[in-house]
């Protein structure tokens, strides 16, 4: 017979994570009410998590490919790495909460607790590190439009680089404290009657400091300052791209009055447009991170309020399910850039295409 008790909780980084403890030896393919239900969220996680490694992995291959000599590139390589290893994450996590996975005989370690420790404990991390990149993208396409004539002194490649290590660092740095909660190590199950590799507590007097502190450092400082910073930029890149198509309309009229009379216009409407797609898939890029992480973001902001529930729901299936889909939408996010870089992107999609052997259309 087996029984298997479920809970939930906010972790260190205060993103949402489930860790399922078996108490006794289950057997496989356990008719458990939550393996029927995990069932649901982990198709979506799963399906997004691969095509995220799949996309990322094309993403990144084209911008080697596209070369570092705009600063761009280099950001959205950045993102792009970002992204595969949540997408990698999510999948090692997911993977590990699997009945028939976790029911392998002879695995050597305990697939709910080492995912945990490896995969739900690091992912918010690398999350942050995506959410900082963004903000990065969508403030350099505004200093573009304030300053166009000075930001390529201010934004050089050495600066972006720099800045693209810097934020890899402070967003990671705080996981290496992670030990202080947590080891991995030999551990004993007594119902299994076996030792094998698992989570190994600590019991470190000062770990609930360093849990507050990394709790509202990566989980409320580092979130609300890279959504800050992407509300408004995608806010005035909105406008900005409003007031240019108002101007386009009226160089368009202005155009073709000067055709009549014919006289010749000395504006680079290319140069417009190269501009203005650019300015478009920054938007779309951070409209889908303000939306994809909108659900878990108002978790995080009420995180007390979270806690108490999870402690009054700790057994409630339906509970897990919530989280798992939250963090399903997440993983949306991840794995679609590469669409919105071959829609909109023009040279993204030559080099793409170049790539893979196939010929580009005609375009302007």
């Amino acid at each position: 017979m087996t029984e298997q008790t479920t809970d939930l909780y906010i972790n260190a980084s205060g993103s949402s994570a489930i860790t399922l403890k078996t108490t006794s030896h289950p057997s496989f393919g356990t008719g458990s009410q939550l393996d029927k239900l995990m069932i649901y969220p982990i198709v979506p996680i799963m399906f997004f998590s691969n095509l995220g490694l799949i996309t990322n992995s094309l993403n990144v291959a084209v911008f080697i490919k596209m070369g570092f000599k705009e600063t761009t590139n280099i950001s959205m390589l950045s993102l792009a790495v970002s992204d595969f290893l949540s997408c990698l994450l999510g999948l090692w996590t997911y993977l590990c909460l699997i009945p028939e996975f976790r029911n392998i005989p002879n695995l050597p370690f305990e697939p709910t607790e080492i995912a945990s420790e490896t995969g739900t404990a690091l992912r918010p991390y690398v999350t942050r590190t995506g959410a900082f990149i963004t903000a990065f993208i969508t403030l350099e396409r505004c200093l573009c439009v304030v300053l166009p004539m000075k930001v390529k002194r201010i934004i050089t490649i050495p600066v972006t680089c720099v800045t693209m290590i810097v934020i890899y660092v402070i967003t990671l740095l705080p996981y290496s404290v992670h030990p202080v909660f947590t080891t991995i190590g030999w551990k004993y199950y007594p119902h299994l009657n076996k030792t094998l590799i698992g989570a190994v507590p600590t019991n470190n007097k000062v770990a609930p400091i360093f849990l507050i502190i990394i709790r509202y450092l990566v989980g409320f400082i580092f979130l609300l300052l890279a959504i800050i910073i992407i509300l408004v930029c995608t806010l005035f890149l909105v406008i900005t791209l409003a007031k240019s198509l108002r101007w386009r309309n009226s160089m368009r009229k202005q155009t073709q009055l000067n055709a009549s009379s014919g006289q010749t216009s000395s504006q680079k409407p290319s140069e417009s447009r190269k501009e203005n797609r650019l300015i478009k898939m920054v938007v779309v890029i951070a409209t889908l991170f303000i939306v994809s992480h909108l659900p878990g973001t108002i978790l995080i902001f009420v995180l007390p309020v979270a806690e108490d529930y999870a402690e009054k729901n700790v057994n409630d299936p339906f509970t897990i399910l919530q989280i798992s889909f939250i963090f399903a939408f997440e993983l949306v996010n991840n794995s679609v850039n590469f669409f919105v870089y071959y829609l909109i992107g023009t040279k993204f999609r030559l080099a793409f295409r170049q790539m893979v052997g196939l010929k580009e259309k005609n375009s302007t």
